[in-house]
């Protein structure tokens, strides 16, 4: 009777770091957050957004996320929707195999959404604003 060999588990990405060229927008995701787990915060993905619009922290449902043919797609919306308009943060990312290594580096794209509002002008009424991304996929040891 011979065996296969069964292939070793091979890590998973839990830790996503993003930065521009310029260093004017980094992000930091987690497709699970790290604990610990507090009543009342919502459980799930963690994207931690350092930009011109500021520091800000999106938990769980605050994560759209949608599987499209150029990746999961994540969204968070930096500033909610207003007379002014709002704006949305869009990040691609793709599948990443980490295969025997516990980081793999890419580079995708994020795009800023500008929503014009209820006041409605000649011309577009939705904007786009694309950065490219260098990003690095790891797999480390999150408390629980």
């Amino acid at each position: 009777m011979s065996s296969v060999p069964v292939p070793a588990p091979q890590p998973s990405a839990n830790l996503f770091e993003f930065a521009t060229h310029s260093g004017k927008t980094k992000i930091t995701y987690y497709p699970f957050a790290p604990g610990p787990i507090v009543q009342g915060r919502a459980v799930g993905p963690l994207f931690q957004y350092k930009g011109p619009e500021g520091d800000l922290d999106f938990r769980g449902p605050q994560v759209a996320q949608e599987d499209t043919p150029l990746g999961k797609l994540l969204s968070v919306v930096l500033k909610p929707q207003a007379d002014a308009g709002s704006l949305t943060f869009s990040l691609f990312l793709p599948p990443v195999v980490l295969g025997a290594s516990k980081s793999q580096n890419f580079t995708t794209y994020g795009v800023r959404t500008h929503h014009a509002g209820n006041i409605q002008k000649p011309g577009a009424q939705i904007t786009y604003e694309t950065e490219c991304l260098d990003g690095d996929a790891k797999a480390v040891m999150l408390p629980l």
